[in-house]
């Protein structure tokens, strides 16, 4: 369908969709009553509406509502369980790659484990190929050809040029000027978005994992699996009046604090070496003395970070996302009594501090936002 509007009619049917659709993705369940009272609009207009919807496989009707006297309505929702969106995560311990449905819900998904994605050998091509070979397993799995997908959207770790679908540079993989997007694209023939991976996660925390009052966000993303260079993975995106924010130049985001990681501390500290992240997760849930204390240090500098970011920007929500959640979940407590303790705001105004609820697939889940949008017909953020 044109997406050039040439006349009031059409851009009534253009406008009463988008809100109809929206609304519905909003609720979760709703009736064709619910949305002519919350929308204003017609329910004739609403009723026609909601056919093409359904005829166009976007939504469902589902059972029968509860009513208080007189005809029981249909409960209409989104259709779920229909994977209509692909999308990936690339980054320096795994390539994931996940069918999703219109709710963002992941129907399938699959990685490359870490041994098979070094960010001293894979390339730009060698990323597409196994991106394509995956998508190529979960759409075989599915019964699905690309073309029925809406989109597809990438989420990579580095600077990105979100407009243009160029990684300007990513140190991780030593790549810069990449057009990924075009390489995808060329690739698998379906639209393709390439967004920074912490703006992903930034993204799907905003439309899947708080509720719609929020307009200023800041997600941060607590990275400690596969880091050689022995520091914490630090990224963030920033959402503000409901939009994603780029800076003036397109790297707003980027965190320079170094935090050392638990592994390094617990070395540090007391001495005391972990074979690897699991040993560390296996002490910690033993209430290992040395573990616990290499993890507060790590908490202390994580703190300070989020003092600035809260007295800084105000958000209304500081999520943040992991690859370790028992780390995570347990410096949330510690962030929250420093934050309490030391934050600036008022009462009325606190920024609540939440963890991400969308698992190891959020960055994943972020990158398929964009396609939602133009499914939606939401204002897109560039």
């Amino acid at each position: 369908m044109s997406t050039i509007l040439t006349g009031k009619p059409q851009l009534n049917r253009f406008v009463n969709r988008r809100l109809i659709l929206d609304q519905i993705r909003r609720n979760g369940t709703t009736s064709r009553a619910d949305l002519a009272k919350q929308t204003e609009i017609r329910p004739p207009t609403v009723s026609a509406v909601v056919k093409e919807l359904i005829d166009e496989g976007l939504i469902e009707e589902r059972g029968i509502g509860r009513t208080s006297g007189g005809r029981a309505p249909r409960v209409i929702v989104l259709r779920r369980n229909k994977p209509c969106t692909l999308g990936f995560e690339i980054s320096e311990t795994r390539i994931l790659a996940g069918l999703c449905d219109l709710a963002g819900n992941v129907c399938d998904q699959i990685e490359l484990p870490s041994e098979t994605v070094s960010p001293e050998t894979i390339t730009p091509e060698t990323a597409v190929d196994r991106m394509h070979t995956l998508g190529e397993q979960l759409m075989n799995s599915a019964g699905m050809k690309w073309e029925k997908l809406h989109g597809v959207g990438v989420a990579v770790q580095g600077h990105v040029n979100g407009a243009e679908g160029i990684v300007r540079w990513s140190h991780r993989f030593n790549w810069r000027n990449v057009p990924l997007k075009k390489m995808c694209e060329e690739r698998w023939q379906v639209a393709t978005d390439v967004i920074n991976d912490c703006l992903a996660g930034g993204l799907a925390a905003h439309f899947f994992d708080t509720e719609s009052t929020v307009e200023n966000l800041v997600f941060v993303y607590l990275r400690f699996r596969g880091t050689s260079h022995g520091l914490v993975g630090l990224g963030s995106g920033i959402i503000v009046n409901g939009k994603p924010y780029h800076g003036e130049f397109g790297a707003a985001g980027e965190i320079t604090t170094m935090v050392n990681h638990p592994l390094v501390y617990a070395k540090e500290m007391g001495g005391k070496s972990f074979a690897g992240l699991a040993e560390f997760s296996t002490a910690l849930e033993q209430d290992d003395p040395a573990a616990m204390a290499a993890l507060y240090r790590v908490g202390n500098e994580l703190s300070t970070l989020a003092l600035h970011i809260v007295n800084l920007l105000e958000p209304g929500v500081l999520m943040i996302g992991s690859d370790a959640p028992l780390l995570r979940d347990r410096l949330l407590i510690q962030l929250q009594q420093v934050l309490d303790q030391q934050g600036l705001a008022y009462e009325a105004g606190k920024t609540r501090l939440l963890a991400s609820t969308l698992g190891d697939s959020c960055l994943m889940r972020g990158a398929i936002v964009p396609t939602l949008q133009r499914v939606f017909r939401i204002p897109q953020w560039s």
